[in-house]
């Protein structure tokens, strides 16, 4: 059909250049012209087409674009001339011996021809450069995606063992101060690995799901911390359903702990709070002097929600308070 198409298009082209050129030319004059044409830009099509499907194993599109576009648009010349200068000359000396041929019309017809397999093979290039662009974006976010997964996995791997450090010297303390908060202690701890064992290969999770979680990960907190670290939880009913990475509750909870002072006279609160669109983690701002942190951990979920939903993770700080709003997903 394309070359039907063309053939007819640059017939036409031509029958309006002659027209130009020769006052006494009528446009449409002969019909049959047109049906020559159909069938002669059938045919350089379909020579064309059929080089192209050649060219393809020695010279593909992936390996160099420009090389192929021009080892193909010269293969097309050659076929338009050597189809106009022999073949169609031949059947003039056949069919129509008496019609005189003349040279300058015929290689005004050349040029035509091959201006058209010229276009046909930028726009072959064009839709190859176009595909090639979208899988290159294609690929770019798929690596982006895999790469803050990888961030992602690596930031609660490096929390973890600092988490379990930090519960076994609590468990030490306890098992000679009260046994009976050290068996709650052991249950808790054990419920928190238990979570993040069923959960780590998880791409979502339900916020009452995690809500479970952060309470036995916020006992062991309290046990370890005592009265120094306070917790506040105001997530309403219809938020329970929503959805939100696994343990991004702990990475921001362990975010404040590891950034800020929790001492008797400076003890840390933090805040939990949830509605529909967002959840909110808030802590009163008191800062270690050794660390100020290098946002890291921040960036890594930031970058990991990035690719769960349209809407951003909001960090806001001010004098009093830091506060993180990640967004839950339906």
């Amino acid at each position: 059909m394309a070359g039907l198409i063309s053939g007819l298009i640059t017939w036409l082209l031509a029958e309006i250049l002659l027209n130009i050129r020769y006052r006494y030319f009528d446009l449409f004059s002969q019909p049959l012209n047109y049906l020559y044409a159909a069938v002669f830009g059938f045919i350089i099509m379909e020579l064309v087409v059929l080089i192209n499907m050649r060219l393809e194993h020695r010279f593909p599109w992936t390996r160099s674009p420009g090389k192929r576009w021009l080892v193909q648009t010269l293969a097309g010349i050659a076929v338009a001339v050597i189809w106009i200068s022999v073949v169609r000359n031949l059947i003039h000396f056949i069919f129509l011996p008496g019609q005189l041929v003349i040279l300058e019309d015929e290689l005004m017809l050349m040029v035509l021809v091959i201006l058209f397999i010229m276009v046909f093979n930028l726009a072959e290039l064009g839709f190859f450069l176009n595909e090639r662009y979208h899988q290159s974006v294609a690929e770019m976010e798929r690596f982006r995606k895999e790469r803050a997964e990888y961030q992602f996995e690596m930031l609660k791997l490096q929390l973890n063992p600092h988490f379990l450090f930090n519960s076994l010297n609590t468990l030490s303390s306890l098992i000679y101060e009260d046994s009976g908060k050290a068996a709650d202690f052991i249950r808790k701890l054990s419920d928190v690995y238990r979570y993040v064992l069923d959960n780590r290969n998880k791409e979502l999770v339900t916020l009452q799901v995690e809500e479970a979680f952060i309470s036995s990960f916020a006992f062991l907190l309290q046990l370890r911390f005592r009265d120094m670290i306070h917790f506040d939880f105001e997530i309403s009913q219809a938020a329970k359903s929503k959805r939100l990475a696994p343990m991004t509750l702990q990475l921001l909870v362990e975010n404040a702990v590891k950034h800020n002072v929790v001492s008797m006279k400076k003890p840390l609160s933090i805040v939990i709070f949830a509605d529909e669109d967002y959840l909110t983690v808030s802590n009163n701002l008191q800062v270690k002097e050794e660390t100020g942190g290098t946002g890291v951990g921040l960036k890594n979920i930031a970058s990991r929600y990035a690719f769960l939903t349209d809407r951003e993770v909001v960090i806001e700080k001010d004098d009093g308070h830091f506060t993180v709003k990640v967004p839950l997903i339906p």
